[in-house]
Parts: C-alpha cells; sequence; structure tokens
C-alpha cells in the first residue's frame, strides 16, 4: 500500500530523513512517534505528494487520500454542513448528494443539530470533530492523520479517539497516525514505528503494549526531572 525505500529528505543543511525504508500494507493502523524535528510530518507530506524525496523512493496505491490536520482547517465562511460537503462538491458529486454524505458523517462524529454551525460557533473539539467528518466522508483509501488531539483536553481527546476508533474499525482504510504521544498509537495502531533524532526508524514490540507504555512514561517522568 505505502513503500519507503531508502529515502532520504533534507531542508537547506538540516537532514530529516536519512536511508528510511518501511512498508505499510493495506488497511494496517500504523502509529509514528518520535519528538518534534524528528520528521514525522515530512512522512506525511511524502506520502500525499506535497514533498518529494531527495533519494530514494515512495511508493502510494491508487485511492483517495484523507489528511486530519492538528488543527481543524475549517473555512470560516461556510457551515458544518458545507464544510464537509465541499471536497466532495470538487470532485464532482451533485450538491444533494454531498450535503447528505456530509450529514451522514457528523452524525456520525456526534454533530447531528450542529449542521448550520460555523466555526467561530463550535468549541476546538466540536472543529476537530467537524474536519475528522470531512476526511472520512471523501471514502478515502489512506488516511493521514498529523497529531489530530494535541490542542484537545484529556477528558475530550479520550472522547474522540473512542469516535475514530469506531469508525475505523467498520471501514478498510490504511490509516498513518502521527503523534509524540506514543500512548495514542498504542491505542489506536496495529504497529508503532518510532523516529529518533539521530534519523532512524525502529519497529516497537507490540507483545505487551503495558511495558512499552511503563517504558515510555518512565523515561518521560525521567525527561522532566532532568529538566527541573
Amino acid at each position: 500500500m505505502i513503500t519507503f525505500t531508502h529515502v532520504s529528505k533534507a531542508f537547506d543543511t538540516l537532514k530529516v530523513l536519512d536511508d528510511l525504508s518501511f512498508h505499510i500494507a493495506a488497511d494496517q493502523i500504523v502509529g509514528v512517534v518520535g519528538p518534534s524535528g524528528s520528521g514525522k510530518t515530512t512522512i506525511l507530506k511524502l506520502i500525499t505528494g506535497i514533498l518529494r524525496a531527495d533519494e530514494g523512493t515512495v511508493t502510494v496505491a491508487d485511492g483517495a487520500v484523507g489528511y486530519v490536520f492538528q488543527e481543524p482547517r475549517l473555512l470560516p465562511w461556510r457551515n458544518a454542513l458545507d464544510n464537509v460537503a465541499a471536497p466532495l462538491r470538487a470532485r464532482g458529486r451533485d450538491k444533494a448528494a454531498a450535503r447528505s454524505a456530509a450529514a451522514h458523517w457528523l452524525d456520525r462524529v456526534g454533530l447531528a443539530g450542529f449542521e448550520r454551525y460555523h466555526p467561530a460557533e463550535l468549541s476546538g473539539g466540536m472543529a476537530q470533530r467537524v474536519s475528522i467528518a470531512r476526511a472520512f466522508a471523501a471514502e478515502p483509501r489512506i488516511l493521514l492523520m498529523d497529531e489530530p488531539f494535541g490542542n484537545v483536553d484529556a477528558t475530550l481527546k479520550d472522547s474522540l479517539m473512542g469516535i475514530l476508533q469506531a469508525i475505523i474499525k467498520e471501514r478498510l482504510t490504511t490509516v498513518v497516525y502521527v503523534t509524540h504521544e506514543l500512548p495514542e498509537a498504542l491505542r489506536l495502531a496495529d504497529r508503532v514505528v518510532e523516529l529518533t533524532p539521530g534519523h532512524s526508524l525502529r519497529e516497537l514490540d507490540l507483545s505487551d503494549r503495558g511495558a512499552v507504555a511503563r517504558q515510555w512514561l518512565a523515561a518521560a517522568l525521567g525527561d522532566l526531572d532532568v529538566r527541573r
């Protein structure tokens, strides 16, 4: 479905990815974790074709690609229904069909009754749910998620992740989920790969997810102690 073969990418003199090779099979949910600046978002941009590798190749199977950003990126002059319907209209769907699909997906993310609300009238969590509805309404074969819950509190994050899990479970969608929070990836993903500041990539052994989470927490708490 998605294959990176000896991929390197730099921005001016800053090398972000160095000789990166890995494969994501169809319908897998893969978490990509790592600190800021390790190249997580760059991987997503290479998959979409927004960026091109300096060396190596990125191969992506045919099919629609959906993208959920850290911030909702809604059009402020359009209401929730039309924000979700807009990409469908751009792909040739007639107005009635696009709005019907948009209403269905807003209902799926718990926003039935808020179709006519504009982004400024929605909370941050509600706006992010609109962005998730917009992504799934396009029926993507591949869904890319770039720290989609980084700006919401823990309670709302738990709710949004529950909605996301339920939708992904019933759809045949390949998901690449980028986050710097390992527990998020452990909750959603079939596989988790870790990028390091040294540009290397390692696959985490998820046979004992609890142990992986405990190790991550211990390391995070150790970093806090060092910073203090």
